[in-house]
């Protein structure tokens, strides 16, 4: 994940006892199955979720309700890179929070630093449902946390430019000429949308190929003339409402928030192509001490009604099959089939792969932004 609201930057460093019973969980060493309910009564809990428009999300249609059903403090902070430095930083037994959201390079590198603790999720009940695309790419790390679901890139369009955003090749368009906006801090995203274009490799391939594969496919950014390189969501959102910027790729985070405010003017949508995603996971950290309510919480992400209710107010995937389409998603992918066909996902293994070139990428998208911009 790069940028739901703000960016996260890539220059970063790299005995769960659940069970059900008349729909409550059973908490061993803590509470029997009828005081559950009540067990963790005032008991605080730090979660961190992505800053932006996910944490608020997250807070209103996640830890809200949990908080009300159990009577428990849990609260939702935000963060992007920062999160494994901050649990490095404190002492081993007194983590900074108790669980965090993790994409895949957050996952690698944690899972570097030995920061997180294993869960058992064949313990929880929701985990039967998960669509098996979450655990396909995920190796070691399937074993330190719960999926909750995947972001991606959306195609935004202004209505009155004449684009839609049916195919990522409108940003090629001549009527996105000098109209288009694209993520100036997160350019591995950027790179995925010729990459989503090509036929030359499956899906974002290109993207972890060769650096002569890559530079392929920074000449097609080069192509595009861009009214100017959004650094995050507040700049997005007033280049395309002030009509600098007809066309965008913004994330799956932002995406609900923005039609349901400026959705009269304007139109987001996975394009035909796919999109390249991302996958959230949340995390258990080692050391805290919350651990029996930190398992009860994980086991609440993989209840339908906790994903139905996120997906309700959001546009990011969900972890969990049998959900229904919400009002603003009619086309929200409903099978196995379905979701690999759509989103293609930026791993673990990608980043082993993309890393490691970074410091020549980066100053090659430099070159790009220059090429591009108006002015």
């Amino acid at each position: 994940m790069a940028f739901e609201g703000n960016g996260i930057s890539r220059r970063g460093a790299m005995k769960l006892a659940l069970g059900a019973a008349i729909g409550m969980p059973a908490i061993l060493g803590r509470a029997n199955v009828a005081s559950a309910a009540t067990a963790f009564a005032g008991e605080g809990l730090i979660v961190v979720s992505w800053s932006g428009n996910h944490e608020l999300s997250f807070r209103e249609a996640v830890v809200k309700p949990f908080n009300e059903k159990y009577g428990t403090k849990v609260e939702t902070v935000g963060g992007w890179d920062q999160m494994i430095a901050q649990i490095v930083a404190a002492p081993a037994d007194n983590p900074p929070f108790d669980l965090t959201i993790a994409d895949e390079y957050t996952t690698t590198t944690g899972m570097a630093q030995n920061v997180f603790t294993k869960v058992d999720r064949s313990k929880i009940p929701g985990n039967a449902n998960v669509y098996p695309w979450f655990d396909e790419n995920r190796g070691p790390a399937k074993d330190y946390g719960v999926p909750f679901g995947t972001g991606s890139l959306w195609m935004l369009t202004s209505k009155s430019s004449g684009l839609k955003p049916e195919s990522w090749k409108g940003f090629w368009d001549e009527k996105a000429m000098g109209k288009s906006t694209l993520d100036a801090s997160a350019f591995y995203w950027d790179l995925c949308i010729p990459a989503l274009l090509s036929s030359a490799k499956p899906g974002i391939d290109e993207v972890f190929g060769s650096p002569d594969d890559v530079e392929l496919l920074f000449k097609e950014l080069d192509k595009l003339k861009v009214a100017k390189w959004y650094k995050d969501g507040a700049e997005l959102t007033n280049l395309m409402t002030q009509e600098e910027a007809a066309v965008a790729m913004m994330y799956s985070a932002d995406a609900y928030g923005f039609i349901k405010q400026y959705g009269d003017d304007f139109e987001a949508a996975i394009p035909k192509e796919g999109t390249a995603s991302y996958s959230n996971w949340f995390m258990k950290v080692r050391g805290t001490r919350h651990s029996e309510l930190s398992d009860l919480f994980l086991s609440y992400l993989l209840e339908k009604e906790t994903q139905q209710n996120f997906l309700n107010a959001s546009t990011d995937f969900m972890s969990l099959q049998g959900l229904e389409p919400p009002p603003h998603w009619p086309s929200y992918p409903r099978s196995e089939e379905a979701l690999r066909g759509t989103y293609k996902l930026f791993g673990i293994d990608g980043w082993d792969k993309f890393g490691p070139h970074w410091d020549v990428y980066s100053a090659r998208m430099k070159e790009t932004i220059a090429k591009t911009t108006q002015g």
